[in-house]
């Protein structure tokens, strides 16, 4: 029999042995939960709980989510979207499914194109994994048959999952609001932020759209070409390389006319030939051979003839001109600098020694012209170009060498190694608090009476029946038994039967002697 403090050991170790062991049932029987969806409004919530509740899909409600079994969770969405859950609660283009010809008006149809194009825009922004919440209000004036064209405005609201908006992203959002109206411009597009305040007010610009991140983009790009080839000559984390782009801040136009006077052209060109002819008598003139008298010889004598020719050629010529127009925009590279760090050559002795020298004024002059190739060098321009070599210092070894482990080939899974290690636990505990009390409980042997308790008896019982109890000391020690010792008492008085008759009469004998002397 147990004693009553083992008896309550054994039964709380048997509780705690069911107990754990019907966890550990229920560990590995619960599915693991997955998250379907998160962050939702309480009426798309309650749909999507009714619909996975009519296909007895087992879900769990943990704050604003929604979790459903991992195994289920790719065919419960297939099996909602197919549904058209879960709805945005964002009406776009389905709003003017319902108008019909009869009983709308313009005005109600206008008013429902308008809702349907900013619950379009909101959609469109909505579908940024960043952005968990849009509204677009669109300011679209009604046109008046005497009104001055008013130019459309619009406001956006957003909220963001974590952090504040970007300028860039923001920047994005006007662009594609005014590109979906007609007649928007984006600088009339106001980009509010729900919890910081105004990211871009109406009518202004950001610095983003000022070209500075487009230079910063060509600056790091020209600092990668320049140590990419850089690095192929001294080694990967040899060459250091800083690109600064100064920028063109205003707007500039400059006309150049160029006048050569080595050089004429001739424009135009005017030919001109006159010619006269003339022929006549000498009787109608009164002089003197016309007072004289007739003569034979003088008959002919009156004719006269005249010819006359003329030519002129006229050209106009002008002097060469070249006229040039350069107009310069913000953003227009003004000034580049760049400045190259390279590290000492590394030379090996005859002898083994590693030391470092500087590069030659030969192989910096040829990385000098290979810069200047790479980021187009404009000495007119006043780009400057440093090229300078210095020692590197070495840094310095931090940690230890990463190398793989024995267990570095094996895939763990934690759930089965935790619920292993759970069974373990349970098993220990059963064999500690249930096995060992029970084995270790001691038993009654006999051959744990050792000589010396019975030689003391035979000294108390008297000198008589020392042999007797000497013959019954010879008696060989049993081995140890799982029998009753009871049963193995009776063997053994069945054995020595008359050794034990001696034993007992003695015993019987002594204490009556005892009692007596009491009375006296």
């Amino acid at each position: 029999m147990l004693e009553p403090q083992k008896k309550i050991v054994v039964v709380l170790a048997t509780i705690a042995t069911l107990v754990a062991f019907f966890g550990l049932v229920r560990v590995v029987n619960t599915p693991s939960m997955a998250l379907l969806y998160s962050g939702l409004d309480s009426a798309t919530s309650g749909e999507i709980v009714t619909s996975l509740e009519q296909k007895a899909i087992p879900f769990e409600i943990r704050g604003n989510a929604i979790y459903v079994d991992s195994t289920e969770r790719d065919q419960a969405r297939l099996s909602l979207a197919s549904e058209g859950l879960p709805s945005n609660g964002i009406a776009g283009y389905e709003l003017l499914d319902s108008l019909s010809g009869f009983g709308t008006t313009s005005q109600m149809f206008d008013a429902a194109y308008w809702r349907a194009k900013e619950g379009e825009l909101a959609r469109t922004i909505l579908a940024s994994a960043r952005i968990s919440m849009a509204r677009v209000h669109i300011a679209n004036a009604v046109q008046q048959p005497f009104s001055r064209s008013v130019e459309p405005s619009a406001s956006v609201t957003v909220s963001v999952r974590s952090g504040v908006l970007d300028v860039e992203q923001a920047e994005a959002i006007r662009y594609l609001v005014a590109a979906a109206v007609s007649g928007m411009v984006p600088e009339q597009v106001a980009v509010i932020d729900s919890e910081y305040g105004i990211i871009l007010q109406p009518g202004t610009t950001s610095n983003f759209s000022s070209g500075t991140g487009e230079l910063d983009a060509r600056a790091q790009e020209l600092r990668e070409n320049v140590e990419r080839l850089l690095t192929a000559r001294v080694g990967a984390g040899n060459a250091v390389v800083e690109v600064m782009i100064e920028a063109q801040t205003e707007s500039e136009t400059i006309t150049e006319r160029v006048l050569d006077p080595e050089r004429s052209v001739p424009i135009s060109s005017d030919s001109e030939t006159n010619t006269n002819t003339s022929s006549g008598g000498a009787g109608g003139a009164v002089t003197v051979a016309s007072n004289l008298p007739d003569t034979g010889d003088s008959a002919g004598g009156g004719q006269n003839n005249t010819n006359q020719s003329q030519s002129r050629e006229r050209i106009n010529y002008e002097i060469s001109e070249t006229v040039r127009e350069r107009v310069q925009l913000p953003g227009d590279i003004a000034r580049l600098s760049v400045a190259v760090l390279i590290n000492h050559e590394t030379v090996v002795g005859p002898d083994g020694e590693t030391t470092t020298a500087p590069r030659s004024e030969v192989e910096l002059t040829a990385f000098q012209a290979l810069v200047q190739s790479a980021v187009g060098f404009n000495a007119e321009r006043g780009d400057v170009i440093t090229i300078e070599t210095m020692q590197f210092p070495e840094p310095p070894i931090l940690g230890s060498v990463a190398s793989s482990g024995i267990l570095s080939g094996y895939a763990f899974n934690i759930q089965a190694m935790l619920q292993m290690a759970v069974l373990g636990i349970v098993t220990l505990a059963l064999g500690m608090f249930v096995v060992k009390p029970i084995l270790t409980n001691p038993t009654p042997q006999l051959n744990q009476l050792a000589p010396e308790p019975i030689g003391a008896l035979a000294s108390t019982i008297g000198t008589g029946s020392t042999e007797r109890l000497s013959a019954l000391s010879e008696v060989p020690a049993i081995e140890n038994s799982p029998k009753d010792p009871v049963d193995i008492l009776r063997e053994t008085i069945a054995q020595r039967s008359e050794e034990s008759g001696h034993l007992l009469r003695n015993w019987i004998e002594v204490e009556t002697q005892q009692q007596k002397e009491q009375v006296t």
